[in-house]
C-alpha cells in the first residue's frame, strides 16, 4: 500500500476531501460517514495531556470546518470549482452574475474546464493510508506524536500512534493502537490497546444521539495493576466553535469531569473541572496564534498548583 499522494498545488479543491480521506467523487452519506470517523478519531476527550488535547483539538476543528463545506451542496459546487478562494471571496473571481440559471451555466462551464486540465482519470489514485506526525521543540524540550490511519473497509478502520516527550536527558513515550469497526450509520465499536507509561486494553462504544450530541460507553483494564474503570461521556457540540462534555468515570480512580474547547481560527481555549472521592482538579488553558508557526500559550491547573505562561513559539517544519 502506498502512501498518499498529497493534493496538487493547481487543485486546492482536493484539501479538504483528502482532510476526510474520500475521493471528490464521494457521495454525501460516504462524506457524513467519514466525517463521524475522523471526528472521533481527533476528539480531544480521548487525549489526556494538554499538549496533545491542543493538537487533537486543532485537527478536530479541521475535520469539522470540511465536513460543514462539503456537506453544503451550494458551498461543495463552489470549493469544486474556485477552492478556498473562492469560498472567502463570495465568487468574486468569475464575473458578475446575478440570475440562479447564470450561475448555474457559469459553474458547469468551468467544471467542464476543469476536467479538461485534469490528469486522465486511470492514472489518479485513491488514498487509503494517512500519516500524520507533529514535532514541537521548546528550550531543552520536544515533544512528538505521530500515527498512522488505514481504512481497511467501508466499515473497519485501524490507527497506530505514537508520542514521545524528551526533557533533558530524561524521556518518556507511548505507543497505541485502536481498531475502529462502524455497527451502524450512528454508533461504532472502538477496541484499544496502549503501552508505555500504563499498559491498557480497553473497548468502547459510541452512538450519535442526535445531530450535536454523542455518547460513549468504555471499559479499560490495567495490565500492570489489573484494575478495571468503566467510562461514560456525553459530548454535545454548543457551537460552530465549542463544544462541551461531561465524564462519569467508575473505579481505582472514580471521578466526574466537565469539561469546555473552543477554537477558532486564531484562538483556542478549553476548561475541565474534575471532581473525585479524594481529589478535585481544575485546569485551563489558552493558546493564541500570531501567524502560522509562532504562538503564545497560557496554561494553569489548581489541585497541584501550577502555571506556565509561554512566549512565542516556533515550531519545526514539517
Amino acid at each position: 500500500m502506498r502512501r498518499p499522494t498529497p493534493p496538487a498545488p493547481e487543485a486546492p479543491e482536493r484539501e479538504l476531501y483528502a482532510l476526510l480521506h474520500i475521493s471528490p467523487e464521494a457521495s454525501d452519506e460516504e462524506i457524513r460517514r467519514a466525517y463521524r470517523q475522523w471526528a472521533q478519531v481527533y476528539h480531544p476527550d480521548k487525549y489526556q495531556d494538554d499538549q496533545m488535547k491542543g493538537i487533537a483539538t486543532e485537527n478536530f476543528q479541521r475535520i469539522r470546518d470540511a465536513y460543514e463545506i462539503l456537506s453544503d451542496e451550494h458551498k461543495r459546487q463552489i470549493y469544486d470549482i474556485y477552492g478556498m478562494e473562492g469560498l472567502t471571496s463570495g465568487l468574486e473571481l468569475g464575473p458578475k452574475l446575478n440570475k440562479p440559471e447564470e450561475i448555474k451555466e457559469e459553474l458547469e462551464r468551468l467544471r467542464r474546464q476543469k476536467e479538461e486540465e485534469k490528469v486522465p482519470k486511470g492514472l489518479e489514485g485513491r488514498d487509503s493510508l494517512g500519516v500524520t506526525e507533529f514535532v514541537c521543540w521548546v528550550g531543552e524540550r520536544m515533544a512528538m506524536s505521530s500515527e498512522v490511519q488505514s481504512q481497511l473497509s467501508k466499515r473497519n478502520t485501524i490507527a497506530i500512534g505514537g508520542n514521545l516527550a524528551v526533557t533533558g536527558n530524561s524521556g518518556t513515550g507511548a505507543a497505541s493502537a485502536l481498531l475502529r469497526h462502524q455497527l451502524s450509520p450512528v454508533s461504532t465499536i472502538e477496541f484499544m490497546a496502549t503501552a508505555g507509561l500504563r499498559a491498557l486494553i480497553g473497548v468502547q462504544t459510541s452512538r450519535h444521539l442526535s445531530l450535536h450530541s454523542t455518547g460513549t460507553t468504555g471499559i479499560t483494564i490495567s495490565l500492570g495493576d489489573g484494575s478495571v474503570n468503566l467510562s461514560n461521556t456525553w459530548t454535545r457540540q454548543l457551537s460552530e466553535t465549542s463544544t462541551g462534555n461531561i465524564q462519569l468515570v467508575l473505579g481505582a480512580e472514580s471521578n466526574i469531569a466537565v469539561g469546555w474547547q473552543k477554537k477558532d481560527e486564531k484562538t483556542s481555549a478549553s476548561g475541565e473541572l474534575k471532581f473525585g472521592m479524594s481529589a478535585f482538579g481544575a485546569s485551563a488553558h489558552y493558546t493564541r496564534w500570531f501567524s502560522s508557526k509562532s504562538h503564545g500559550r497560557v496554561a494553569g491547573r489548581v489541585g497541584r498548583i501550577s502555571a506556565s505562561l509561554k512566549p512565542s513559539q516556533r515550531e519545526l517544519p514539517s
